[in-house]
């Protein structure tokens, strides 16, 4: 597929096989009545709406911020 504009990198998100595992799980009870997901990336968390709560649930971490790894060591 060609896109008509310059791309740009407007989000970029790391995703491990587990979070699209999980997603893909419960797809039927996260998507809309369209059959999509709304995803939202927060820092390096990936959350998923939930369509029937309204509320934003957390897929994964795929790695641990830097300042998070400082603190499990």
């Amino acid at each position: 597929m060609f896109a008509a504009r310059e791309s740009a990198t407007d989000c970029r998100a790391e995703v491990t096989r587990d979070m699209i595992e999980l997603m893909l799980s419960q797809f039927d009870s996260l998507s809309d009545p369209e059959g999509t997901i709304q995803l939202e990336l927060r820092g390096n968390c990936l959350m998923v709406l939930n369509p029937q709560t309204k509320a934003y649930e957390v897929v994964g971490l795929a790695r641990l911020s830097p300042s998070m790894r400082k603190v499990i060591k």
